[in-house]
């Protein structure tokens, strides 16, 4: 499903934009929440996103705040928008004031469409400046913390964790992430296709490249044990935060 908030109101619109993402999770607590903006725009991350719920939460809430200020993104995410909408995850974007073309294309695939229009004062438009959270967490990339893992860099996938712990990244986001990762690296790694592995070409390149760090074993153990750790930690069996410490410093 796809919410869409734009206009020359930034303000306002970022305002409904978290009254609606503060209802969803209050109503769905069980929904891993992930925020992606210009800096951390990468179509990996919608990609992954796309399909049916995640393997440990009902439902994910992804909200793109002002993505299309990445040029890059500007382009690519036409391409995503219908099935955006069609997902049965929850995507938010918020956008400054689009032009004709992009307006169509949100306006059209979207659920709902929300404009909040004001009149520029002194050049600016007011609220339009900097990035903000629905949660008060600092912007991090946890797809950096998936490729990491992908390159068996024991070292970096360490310190990339701990600063999305020390960035609040919730666990469920973070162990999401490397599942979804270790299982496209072991489709890629039995398919010799992207639509084989039913993968985009692109998530497809980049995870045949990283299953060649691992053996067919391996993967299936490192798969397995991202799932233990997870209800482990749900069950107070183990300390999630230390226990995925210990997992990325296994890596080698």
């Amino acid at each position: 499903m796809l919410y869409v908030f734009h206009g020359t109101d930034i303000k306002q619109s970022r305002e409904k934009a978290h009254k609606l993402i503060d209802s969803l999770r209050a109503k769905k607590p069980d929904a891993a929440f992930e925020q992606i903006n210009a800096d951390n725009w990468s179509p990996t991350v919608i990609e992954s996103h796309l399909g049916g719920q995640g393997l440990f939460s009902n439902k994910y809430i992804i909200f793109l705040d002002r993505v299309t200020e990445n040029e890059e993104a500007k382009e690519q995410i036409v391409d995503f928008l219908e099935a955006m909408n069609e997902s049965s995850n929850i995507f938010i974007a918020l956008e400054g004031k689009l032009n004709a073309e992009l307006k169509k294309s949100f306006e059209k695939s979207a659920e709902k469409a929300v404009v909040s229009e004001t009149a520029p004062v002194g050049g600016r438009f007011p609220g339009g400046t900097g990035n903000s959270s629905a949660t008060g967490k600092q912007d991090f990339n946890v797809f950096a913390l998936a490729d990491a893992v992908g390159s068996r860099d024991s070292i970096k996938a360490w310190t990339v964790y701990r600063q999305a712990i020390d960035r609040g990244l919730e666990s469920e986001s973070i162990l999401g992430t490397l599942f979804w990762q270790v299982k496209s690296m072991i489709l890629a790694a039995e398919a010799k296709t992207a639509g084989e592995a039913g993968l985009s070409p692109f998530v497809f390149g980049k995870a045949k490249r990283y299953a060649g760090n691992y053996s067919r074993a391996e993967l299936g153990i490192l798969s397995s044990d991202v799932i233990t750790l997870y209800h482990d930690g749900h069950r107070g069996i183990r300390d999630l935060e230390l226990a995925t410490e210990r997992l990325m410093l296994g890596l080698n």
